[in-house]
C-alpha cells in the first residue's frame, strides 16, 4: 500500500513538472543574424551603411536587451527591441570613416547584441571595411548596402 501511495504521489508531482519543463524547453527565442558582414570599400570621408535582417526563428518572443559597438565610429540601431516568433527587425549599422583621422586600410569593427536567447545571450557581428583615399571633407557622405 505504501508503495502504491508513493508511486501515485510521485507521478502526481512529476507529471506537471515534466509538462512545465517540456513546454518551457520548447518555448525559446532563437536569434538569427549574420555573424560577419563586409561593408565593402569606402572612400575616406564617407559613411558606409548596412541594413541587416535580425530574425527570431524560435517560438517565444525575442527580447534584445542591449546593442553596442566596439568603437564610436560605428553605430547600430534595431527597429524593434522585441521580435515575435517568426518575425524580424531591421538592424541599421553605420560606419563613419571620418570619425578617426588615421582610419585607412582594412579595418574590423564589431556590433554586440545581448538578448534573452538562451543559446546566444551575447553575440557579436564582425564588420569589415576597406577605407581608401584622402579625406574629401569633414562632412560625411553615406553609402548604403543591404542584404535580403
Amino acid at each position: 500500500m505504501k508503495f502504491k501511495l508513493l508511486a501515485i504521489s510521485t507521478f502526481t508531482l512529476a507529471l506537471p513538472l515534466g509538462i512545465w519543463l517540456s513546454v518551457n524547453a520548447l518555448s525559446t527565442p532563437d536569434i538569427d543574424v549574420v555573424s560577419n558582414y563586409n561593408l565593402g570599400t569606402v572612400v575616406k570621408g564617407k559613411v558606409a551603411v548596412a541594413n541587416l535582417p535580425l530574425r527570431n526563428t524560435g517560438n517565444a518572443p525575442l527580447k534584445v536587451e542591449a546593442i553596442s559597438t566596439s568603437c564610436g565610429c560605428t553605430s547600430a540601431k534595431l527597429s524593434s527591441m522585441t521580435i515575435s516568433p517568426g518575425g524580424q527587425a531591421n538592424l541599421h549599422i553605420e560606419y563613419d570613416s571620418n570619425a578617426h583621422e588615421s582610419d585607412r586600410g582594412t579595418l574590423e569593427r564589431y556590433v554586440f547584441i545581448s538578448s534573452n536567447d538562451p543559446k546566444d545571450k551575447d553575440l557579436q557581428i564582425k564588420l569589415s571595411v576597406l577605407v581608401e583615399g584622402k579625406p574629401t571633407s569633414m562632412i560625411s557622405k553615406k553609402v548604403t548596402l543591404s542584404i535580403p
